[in-house]
């Protein structure tokens, strides 16, 4: 059973995407800490940009598992890649929250609001750019 290999393309529309993900959860952590800074005071918008560093962070780790291949990287590497990377990226969540919610010098609610929020900064980058993806291919067969 033969693999197809991964064009130089294609890998660079993983890692285009990829940072349009990582860019919309900043915007939208940024967003959320600035309104917790605003509404609950300095403690909480630290907390809330906290929260939304552990997403940020945990995605690049993900991101980088996955997208560490260059081209001619056979599908099946970079599912594996995909997998190990998912684990370590839930592994690094689970025991960065933990520490922080621990800590008396977070407010858990910012904290975990803006972590949260980076969730839909991941949907909202990942359409964006499979939306500009889109526009590119057909702009190619048009």
């Amino acid at each position: 059973m033969q693999s197809e290999a991964l064009s130089n393309a294609q890998i660079q529309q993983g890692r285009r995407q990829a940072l349009a993900v990582v860019f919309g959860q900043g915007l939208l952590g940024v967003i959320v800490a600035i309104a917790c800074l605003a509404v609950w005071g300095p403690r909480a918008g630290m907390s809330a940009l906290l929260g939304a560093g552990i997403g940020i962070a945990a995605t690049s780790l993900m991101a980088l598992a996955m997208l560490r291949h260059g081209a001619g990287a056979s599908a099946q590497r970079v599912a594996w890649s995909f997998i190990s990377g998912w684990l370590v990226k839930v592994g690094f969540t689970v025991a960065v929250l933990v520490v922080m919610l621990r800590s008396s010098r977070v407010e858990p609610v910012p904290l975990l609001a803006a972590y949260v929020t980076t969730f839909a900064g991941y949907w909202f980058g990942a359409a964006r750019a499979s939306g500009r993806t889109q526009q590119r291919t057909m702009g190619r067969s048009g």
